[in-house]
């Protein structure tokens, strides 16, 4: 497989908005408490990544799919920002690794790490909000 690598495309602010509402279904799913943390970890993934996906479309890129595409994601649309980032990619990097481990080598999820997932997750949701009304 080849590397993902970053496109520009017409900026989008409208679409964008799409993918912010995504992100924010997918956070609001993983607070369900019926849910397994594997699960959540996995929901929390999906809302850093379609809000990532929110900044790009916005910025007028996108990431095409290959290996490191949801790494690329994050840091790229985190590039976009004003703001320094440097912590919340770390948070989110670790997310992400965590979500790789519960999905593919079926590892256990502890809460503490979905606790600390969410509140990277909910920062980048927010930060995308304020992009997007700028």
């Amino acid at each position: 497989m080849t590397e993902a690598r970053v496109e520009k495309v017409y900026a989008d602010r409208l679409g964008a908005r799409t993918h912010l509402a995504q992100a924010e279904k997918f956070q609001a799913d993983a607070d369900a408490q019926d849910l397994s943390t594997e699960s959540r970890s996995v929901l929390l993934h999906n809302a850093a990544i379609s809000a990532s996906n929110a900044i790009l479309q916005a910025a007028g890129l996108r990431v095409t799919s290959g290996d490191r595409s949801h790494l690329r994601r994050l840091e790229t649309a985190l590039a976009q920002l004003d703001h320094d980032t440097g912590d919340l990619l770390e948070r989110l990097d670790a997310s992400r690794s965590r979500r790789n481990e519960a999905s593919y080598a079926s590892m256990l999820v502890a809460q503490a790490s979905v606790d600390e997932a969410r509140e990277a997750t909910a920062e980048l949701i927010e930060l995308t909000r304020d992009y997007l009304r700028e």
